[in-house]
């Protein structure tokens, strides 16, 4: 397989051989099986900032090699000693552990979320989650330095996409929402150091938000609404709470290739092991606190997956108008990567990622 490039049926079978051997070290090696998912994830994205991939390997030759080389580990790792012996008093513990934490009270989004936010200092939101949308939208065409008014960040979380608004445009006030306490306790503490006097957060519901109709003259919502229960009402309540002839943007998770299917199957299995743990483990290998992706997917109760053709149908039936995708300035973005037009593209990412900007039509 070195020097042909594996089709997408050959690297899901490998994929699945790589799952269920996982699934066997999961309850004995669960250190094992964090630091080898997390290795073939990375590898599956069209690029890494921190781990440089080999260059002489296509992304599907790579994405089948590091899975061959998963299965061999696993098999070889049968010899290894284990503490966690289902068989012993700290095993058995253990065994409850890993099983109790699909509960509810356990793996709420915002529990999830929560315990990477912790992990953020300042520059997480005073520098970087500011250089992230400006190297996100450069190619957009969207000037951020355009907006007034009032803007919203739906499903703010702690508050650092928030702060960047404020620090970005020309908003009078920037409102973030989100029901997790913690989180917009944390969000607050930082706009307070750091004096930003713009910003108001609320525990509020992103499918009911607790503002009237035609209220903003910005939205913005970054990967929340496919961790709802009801995305289309979450894009509803987008529109109706936007003042008409201003836009919202919109960003949502793809569907199809090898990376979507192996996002669905992978997080069955990790959620297997306690999220403390895992964050554990990475820490040891020395990822840093910023890099949330693989826990983020792994353990969120539900993340919904969605094609091109069917969000921007959508959109349009919802009243949007000017509905315009566009691609991130990002390496590691899966929709720069599905529009450079490579010939592995598709088999990879399927459509990659979801980007929109939209406008709400002036006359109603």
């Amino acid at each position: 397989m070195e020097n042909s490039i594996p089709k997408l049926e050959e690297l899901q079978s490998k994929f699945d051989q790589f799952l269920a051997l996982a699934e066997e070290t999961v309850d004995t090696q669960p250190w094992l099986v964090v630091i080898l998912m997390h290795e073939y994830f990375r590898n599956i994205f069209p690029a890494d900032p921190y781990l440089p991939f080999d260059a002489s390997l296509s992304h599907g030759q790579r994405a089948f090699s590091v899975l061959g080389k998963n299965i061999d580990f696993l098999r070889q790792s049968r010899f290894l000693g284990s503490y966690f012996d289902k068989t012993s008093k700290v095993g058995q513990i253990t065994a409850e552990h890993l099983l109790s934490y699909g509960s509810k009270t356990k793996g709420e989004t915002q529990q999830v979320y929560d315990r990477l936010w912790k992990r953020f200092d300042v520059s997480n939101y005073l520098k970087e989650a500011k250089e992230i949308i400006v190297t996100r939208f450069q190619r957009s065409g969207l000037d951020f330095r355009n907006i007034t008014g009032r803007a919203l960040d739906l499903g703010c979380g702690s508050g650092r996409f928030t702060i960047a608004l404020s620090l970005l445009t020309s908003a009078t006030k920037v409102y973030g929402v989100d029901l997790d306490e913690e989180s917009i306790a944390r969000g607050n503490e930082i706009a307070k150091r750091a004096e930003i006097s713009n910003i108001e957060f609320q525990k509020a519901d992103v499918l009911n938000i607790p503002f009237q109709d035609d209220f903003f003259d910005f939205v913005f919502c970054n990967g929340v609404l496919h961790h709802t229960e009801d995305m289309e009402k979450g894009i509803r309540e987008m529109y109706r709470v936007l003042k008409p002839g201003m836009s919202a943007y919109l960003y949502l998770y793809g569907d199809g290739g090898l990376y979507w299917y192996s996002r669905e199957k992978m997080s069955l299995l990790m959620k297997k092991i306690p999220q403390e743990y895992t964050m554990a483990i990475l820490d040891i290998i020395g990822m840093p606190p910023n890099r949330f992706i693989f826990t983020d997917n792994w353990y969120v109760p539900k993340e919904r997956h969605t094609t091109k053709d069917y969000l921007e149908r959508y959109l349009k039936e919802v009243g949007f108008v000017h509905v315009r995708k566009f691609i991130g300035g990002r390496a590691t973005d899966l929709d720069g990567a599905v529009a450079s037009g490579s010939k592995e593209a598709e088999m990879m990412w399927g459509d990659g990622e979801h980007r929109y900007i939209m406008e709400k039509p002036k006359n109603q």
